[in-house]
């Protein structure tokens, strides 16, 4: 039979192969290696979380590739090993020899390194660890595959294919099995970026929603089509009673003019860099003055509507002015205050604070907060106040201090944490004075007689 015609036999990819190349299959069965990558490519649009995304691939893998069993790795950022992040049913010692690939494996290197194909036809013959071999002869795996997951001829991960029969594969096959790779890791990195526009969408989301100030977004009619809980409480309307109505409901005739002449202006392109103050009617009749922020709402390249933030001016005053109270009682304190981040890098420190330790303020900001600390002190901050911190939210304690010129003396010191509502620390409020030495207690002396003369 003509060797273009749909009769040719060939290697069959799906079943491995074996020593003596005798596994074949018709032309037409190519089609299910087709439907096979169309089902690794359509994966990552289902709606499951990554680990069961990637159990998906490693299944389908499985299926194409013949094996029995296998495990994905993924690249671990801090260190550049690869961890075993799903996997088919294993002994937990056999999870515990091979959970990790490091740059030790020295077998693995033309994978992790040079982006190829390994394929070990008998694990007996292997030349990989002693320890290794016996876990992996022990578990009742003869031969495997290692195939690296490929981006852009970045290394992301591997998959580990394993049977428990000795194994053959021609070059067609290994071949065949880079593409594999190179489609799980297309497709692995497309379920990463779909994850983390999820995760901004999320925080988008919530960022609109619990917003102090109102937002909204209205088409080029001026209906509202959504609006956070800020922005309806300002209307005085629940959110669903607001979306539907019109800007125009809530405004007086002259800041109805002037809405219509902003959005004209907006809509030419024109930017507003001190925003425009409208006077609001609200449900209740009461009338209040917000100042409007607005951009245009894009889609496809054209504006569909405008992006609205209102800020009541009364809060904004109000809000401005405890900020000025607070900023001046933190500046002004005779005790020294400083305020961290959650890694412990100094964003705040007062004047009472800087002078303290001998440096100016600018010198500190940046800077983590253990440079206040005497190096022979340094062990009770990684060992005592840090972990009271995240543990309890507090610490109030005595610590070896050391000034700028070098020189150590005794300061007491309060630390508060800020915790947001997912109990993550977000800021570090520290408060902290000079230990006064005071002088030993002296009894008064007695009065010394006078001599008296008769």
């Amino acid at each position: 039979m003509s060797s273009s015609g749909l009769g040719h036999r060939i290697t069959h990819p799906m079943v491995g192969g074996d020593q003596n190349h005798n596994q074949s299959y018709d032309e037409g069965d190519i089609f299910r290696i087709f439907d096979i990558f169309n089902e690794i490519s359509l994966i990552f649009s289902e709606d499951i979380t990554f680990e069961q995304k990637l159990a998906s691939m490693l299944e389908q893998v499985l299926l194409l590739t013949g094996m029995e069993k296998g495990g994905i790795y993924l690249k671990d950022r801090t260190n550049s090993d690869y961890i075993l992040t799903v996997h088919s049913p294993v002994s937990e010692d056999f999870k515990q020899m091979h959970g990790r690939i490091t740059h030790e494996w020295e077998s693995l290197h033309p994978v992790f390194i040079e982006g190829k194909v390994v394929v070990v036809s008998d694990t007996c013959v292997a030349d990989i660890s002693p320890e290794r071999k016996r876990s992996t002869i022990k578990e009742g795996f003869r031969s495997y595959v290692s195939i690296p997951l490929k981006n852009n001829n970045l290394v992301d991960g591997i998959i580990m294919a394993s049977s428990s029969q000795v194994r053959q594969y021609s070059k067609f096959q290994t071949n065949l099995f880079s593409t594999i790779g190179q489609q799980v890791g297309l497709a692995m990195k497309n379920v990463s970026l779909m994850e983390e526009l999820k995760l901004s969408r999320d925080w988008y989301c919530e960022l609109f929603e619990n917003a102090a100030d109102g937002m909204y977004t209205n088409d080029l009619d001026g209906t509202f089509l959504s609006m956070n809980q800020a922005g309806a409480d300002m209307l005085g309307l629940t959110i669903e009673e607001a979306v539907g109505t019109k800007i125009r409901d809530y405004l007086t005739e002259e800041g109805i003019g002037i809405a219509s002449a902003v959005h004209a202006q907006i809509l030419n392109g024109t930017t507003f860099f001190l925003p425009p103050i409208l006077e609001i009617v609200r449900k209740d009749g009461k009338r209040v003055f917000f100042e409007i922020n607005m951009r245009p709402l894009m889609k496809d390249g054209k504006v569909v509507g405008l992006h609205g933030v209102a800020r009541d001016i009364d809060k904004r005053f109000n809000a401005e002015k405890n900020i000025l109270v607070f900023s001046r009682a933190l500046s002004h304190s005779i005790d020294g205050i400083n305020i961290s981040d959650s890694n412990h890098n100094i964003t705040f420190i007062n004047e009472a604070g800087a002078k303290i330790f001998g440096y100016s303020r600018s010198e500190l900001i940046g800077q983590p907060a253990n440079i206040f600390y005497a190096e022979e002190d340094l062990p009770n901050y990684y060992e005592n106040v840090i972990p009271a911190l995240e543990k309890y939210g507090n610490y109030n304690g005595l610590i070896l201090a050391r000034e700028k010129g070098g020189k150590a003396f005794p300061l007491e010191v309060t630390l508060t944490s800020v915790f947001d509502k997912n109990k993550k620390t977000i800021a570090n409020l520290a408060v902290f004075r000079e230990r006064i030495q005071q002088k030993p207690h002296k009894p008064p002396k007695p009065n010394k007689p006078q001599s008296q003369h008769y």
